[in-house]
């Protein structure tokens, strides 16, 4: 179990991070792209994934990242990081390129379907890759969620909710949608103080289908990664950015404290100062790649496997 540290990006409960990888991908000709597969039955043309497979031997299986867009649950799309093309850290190309099978969802929007949708549709997407884990070569034991901004909060949600609900058109329903291991990019924590403190208030009210009145107001603390903290919580990375003016980062000190309190070890925390929202998927700082690469190899891959990919990069 990981030590208590400090470290100058902020304070972490889950051990030195970034270690062992020296820089950002280069590109591999060696991964599968596969576009557009269907996650969930149904009409919906927004229940779809691309998958891109990592080079594999005969009988392999990988552990694998979901990578979940942003936009304020009202916009964006699976494709800002289907491709290394556009210089997206986080894409399913670089994350296949250090050894995982990588997806990244489409899920509905607020504007079509307010809170629980989103969360709903990534369950059903983990429960399908878990029910097609042979076919794709995934260790189903081992998936982890990435996002930025809203797709960081709906990654925060797969490791933490625990109340899921199932569709009844779900196939995979018995499956489990939890995932071993949470890196959130100023993902947002606390709806509720979001929506008193103004801070993306018209965004959130949207996404929840309206103020935080009435039976309402349990939704608002259903929805809030804040209120979920439990023994079981994965590891988690926390990326938050001290100028951020949309999540603000007092909900992510509360967040961590919070984690402290109830005994969990392995969280991780950069508090990045004079950054504002988005600093590893949107401006980029480099040690923050490394930083979710880490932490992926580190809580996913098997012991040995995680020394050699560690190796390998050294020598590169």
């Amino acid at each position: 179990m990981y030590s208590p540290c400090l470290v100058l990006l902020g304070f972490g409960l889950g051990g030195l991070v970034g270690q062992g990888l020296s820089s950002p991908h280069t590109g591999s000709k060696t991964e599968t792209v596969i576009h557009n597969l269907r996650y969930r039955e149904g009409s919906n043309k927004l229940w779809t994934l691309d998958l891109c497979l990592p080079s594999l031997k005969e009988g392999e299986s990988k552990p694998a990242i979901v990578v979940i867009h942003g936009g304020g649950w009202i916009e964006g799309d699976k494709s800002s990081f289907a491709s290394r093309n556009d210089g997206v850290p986080g894409n399913i190309e670089d994350f296949a390129a250090l050894g995982f099978v990588a997806a990244t969802i489409n899920y509905r929007l607020a504007r079509e379907a307010p809170y629980p949708a989103a969360i709903e549709d990534c369950q059903c997407a983990i429960r399908w890759l878990r029910a097609h884990a042979r076919e794709y070569h995934i260790d189903a034991r081992h998936i982890g969620a990435y996002g930025n901004s809203a797709g960081g909060h709906l990654a925060l949600l797969l490791g933490m909710e625990d109340k899921v609900v199932v569709p009844k058109d779900d196939p995979n329903g018995k499956l489990s949608s939890r995932v071993q291991a949470v890196a959130s990019d100023s993902g947002p924590i606390d709806l509720l103080g979001q929506y008193r403190q103004n801070r993306l208030r018209q965004v959130v009210s949207q996404f929840m289908g309206g103020a935080p009145e009435g039976d309402r107001f349990g939704v608002y603390q259903r929805a809030s990664p804040l209120n979920l903290i439990r023994p079981d919580t994965p590891p988690l990375l926390l990326i938050y950015g001290g100028a951020d003016e949309q999540v603000p980062v007092e909900s992510a000190d509360q967040f961590v404290t919070a984690l402290g309190r109830a005994g969990l070890r392995d969280v991780t925390y950069h508090r990045l100062a004079f950054v504002d929202h988005c600093p590893h998927s949107l401006i980029r700082i480099p040690s923050m790649q490394r930083a979710v690469d880490e932490f992926f190899i580190r809580t996913l891959m098997n012991p040995e496997t995680a020394q050699e990919i560690r190796r390998r990069a050294r020598t590169q």
